[in-house]
């Protein structure tokens, strides 16, 4: 059998571990549901729609296989892809919507909750609730009522970078304050091999991810959810000093990346900017890259996680990747903030069948079974570390869960002018002049003002 072969045949054999372990703990799942009997099966069918494709896809019907199996309901998963909330507003618009569904944001949670679209969660789900921490638990309230369950999660308080590569630049360990990241980027541009950092440049949202990153370790999660809301203003001189942090991260005319500025517009494409740092062949050409914990998905296989002594420059000895959290000022208050996304579950159709779906969302079981398969992390608190299956998923959820605040993509909560900021971000980031970034920002306040009414 080949190594593709392999690699099917041990993903196989981990599902069905993990799914035996899954059906053995439904019984206790189900049996604290509303008029859900555990000693037989349900029965009937549900439907259920999320933006998971491909891999994904996949993933989550290995999530879904334990409970068909144990309760008999048959789950008719359909995968939406970006269109996700546009296909989810057109069916509830239309009066035939799924009867579970998972979207990427808590504005669509608001809206559906507020036209009475979903169902109220806290008599359903009982103490699965208490799975998740505050921060998550509000980002599902409405009018103080739980509309749903964080599943999956994404941490953007990542920064992906090559150990080889900084082992070659004489760095013996990754950054853990905003100044030393600084020196390490000097450091790596004066060895004149590798670039400092890959940055994704093509559609603007990576750039918004890693200004608001950098604006959190600075100002905090109250000014951050401010700055969401528009209570604080685009031209206000948080904004204006999280930007010249940012042209330090870049460099002079972005000395700092790949290519230059000119070059990382050019090619910065997403996931494409990932292979600079982790090519599949060859060495790489620069050290760092700026993205969420979902980045692992576009590192080759062949890498290994973690920075041991091994670690090679070439990707076909033995590759290595690794993490380290977005670095704040030494001394800062909010370096255990963290920004992020997630899909949240929500109840549209209430049968006994929606209801025992929803319930085994919000378990740990069902969390577990994608953690094992790996390219997950959850916000639940009761899924082990010993789920993930190596040092930087682990890493990634820990950071997650024990997070002093969480808050959300503050790009994704700007409800009809996202792609305005995301090209506002692009405009700073090449001319980040004090006079550039004076006339960006009040067109940003402009904007925001005219998407969100104040």
């Amino acid at each position: 059998m080949n190594l593709f072969g392999r690699a099917k045949a041990s993903r196989k054999a981990l599902i069905a571990a993990v799914a035996l372990t899954t059906v053995a703990s439904m019984s206790i799942i189900l049996s604290n549901g509303p008029a859900l009997a555990a000693s037989k099966k349900i029965g009937g069918s549900v439907s259920i729609w999320a933006e998971w494709t491909s891999t994904e896809q996949q993933d989550f019907k290995a999530v879904l296989q334990p409970f068909e199996d144990s309760t008999g309901i048959t789950v008719h998963y359909t995968g939406k892809g970006s269109n996700m909330d546009t296909a989810l507003d057109a069916a509830v618009a239309g009066g035939s919507p799924p009867a579970v569904a998972l979207v990427p944001d808590p504005g669509t949670l608001d809206t559906l909750a507020a036209k009475h679209a979903i169902k109220p969660l806290a008599s359903i789900i009982g103490s699965e609730s208490k799975n998740y921490g505050t921060a998550w638990s509000a980002l599902a309230t409405y009018k103080k009522k739980l509309y749903g369950i964080w599943f999956k999660a994404a941490n953007k308080n990542t920064v992906y970078y090559n150990p080889a590569v900084f082992k070659a630049a004489g760095i013996s360990s990754a950054p853990t304050s905003w100044s030393q990241l600084l020196t390490d980027e000097t450091t790596i541009a004066n060895g004149g091999t590798y670039a400092p950092v890959s940055l994704c440049t093509d559609i603007g949202w990576p750039v918004a991810d890693l200004f608001q990153n950098l604006f959190l370790k600075l100002n905090g999660a109250t000014a951050y959810d401010q700055l969401a809301t528009h209570k604080m203003k685009w031209s206000s001189s948080a904004v204006t000093n999280t930007f010249a942090e940012m042209a330090q991260l870049t460099g002079a005319s972005g000395a700092n990346l790949l290519g230059g500025m000119k070059g990382a517009l050019a090619d910065g494409s997403w996931p494409n900017c990932t292979t600079s740092v982790f090519p599949a062949s060859g060495s790489p050409t620069a050290a760092m890259v700026f993205e969420a914990d979902f980045l692992t998905s576009n590192v080759p296989s062949n890498y290994t996680p973690g920075n041991g002594s091994s670690c090679t420059l070439s990707a076909k000895a033995s590759p290595c990747y690794d993490t380290f959290n977005f670095p704040a000022p030494t001394g800062s208050a909010y370096a255990a903030d963290i920004q992020g996304s997630g899909d949240v579950a929500m109840l549209l159709t209430s049968t006994r069948q929606s209801k025992a779906l929803i319930k085994y969302l919000a378990s740990p079981s069902a969390a577990s079974i994608w953690a094992n398969l790996g390219g997950f992390v959850t916000p639940n608190k009761k899924v082990a570390l010993g789920s993930y299956p190596d040092s930087v998923s682990k890493a990634d959820a820990r950071a997650l869960t024990s997070a002093k605040a969480f808050v959300f993509s503050l790009d994704d909560l700007q409800v009809g002018w996202e792609p305005a900021l995301w090209a506002d971000m692009l405009n700073v980031l090449q001319n980040p002049s004090a006079s550039n970034v004076t006339t960006v920002e009040a067109l940003m306040d402009t904007q925001a003002t005219a998407a969100l009414g104040h």
